[in-house]
């Protein structure tokens, strides 16, 4: 097999790509740069590979982000514009509110989902032994391959039994 060969020079050129822009639009930057700080901690504190707590964190902050930053672009494109926006408490709030969200979500949903999965797991184990169950009423405990009880059940000292 091949190897691949690695780029060299990658993140320099995204460097010098991203530092004049960021020098172009330093508003937005420091708007963005200030109100996204939860999901740069996300992403600290994350140790899965997969890094999904900033991925989740980071779209909330960056929709918590937006409407202050199109504010910023409709009227005054200045640092002193971006202060602004950083001395009404309501956009902190915002802001980090919707971080907060993403966090809720992050730690919400396995929880939710995995107990979804079980209640479904347990309902078709019940389904699955009512079955079993009417088979080895209608042709008899052979079929069940083990001794079960009219409920589904084992029934006591089966074991004992069958040695």
């Amino acid at each position: 097999m091949a190897r691949k060969k690695k780029k060299k020079g990658g993140g320099l050129t995204l460097i010098l790509l991203i530092i004049p822009a960021a020098l172009i639009v330093l508003p937005t930057t420091i708007l963005f740069g200030i109100g996204m700080i939860p999901t740069i901690v996300a992403y600290v504190v994350d140790r899965d590979p997969d890094k999904s707590a900033p991925i989740t964190v980071g779209g909330l902050n960056f929709c918590g982000c937006m409407p202050f930053a199109i504010d910023l672009w409709k009227h005054q494109h200045t640092i002193g514009a971006a202060a602004k926006v950083f001395a009404d408490p309501l956009a902190w709030l915002v802001m980090y509110s919707a971080a907060a969200v993403g966090w809720g979500l992050y730690y919400g949903i396995p929880p939710l989902v995995a107990g979804m999965e079980v209640t479904r797991a347990e309902k078709r184990v019940e389904v699955l032994k009512q079955k079993k169950v009417a088979l080895v009423q209608e042709w008899g405990p052979d079929v069940a391959g083990d001794y079960f009880d009219e409920s589904g059940g084992m029934e006591p000292d089966a074991e004992m039994e069958g040695a």
